[in-house]
């Protein structure tokens, strides 16, 4: 397993888990860019990339079509 790890889904974030990761990738650049094409689908609410070195994640709400990051959730 790589060190980003991706996931995304239609509802809330917290309820739910391991089901919601789709893959992972080497570079963050390339998880942001699988990012962005997911963001695409409009049955996606939300994005998260999952630093698995460093424990930190980047979430991200799906407005549009496209990524807006969430501070209240990354601080």
């Amino acid at each position: 397993m790589n060190r980003y790890a991706l996931f995304c889904g239609t509802y809330n974030l917290l309820m739910g888990g391991i089901k919601d990761f789709l893959e992972s990738l080497e570079t963050k650049e390339e998880a942001k860019e699988k990012a962005e094409q997911i963001a695409k689908d409009p049955f996606v609410d939300w994005v998260q990339i999952f630093d698995k070195k460093t424990d930190a994640a980047t979430i991200y709400k799906v407005i549009d079509g496209k990524l807006v990051e969430s501070k209240a959730d990354t601080e």
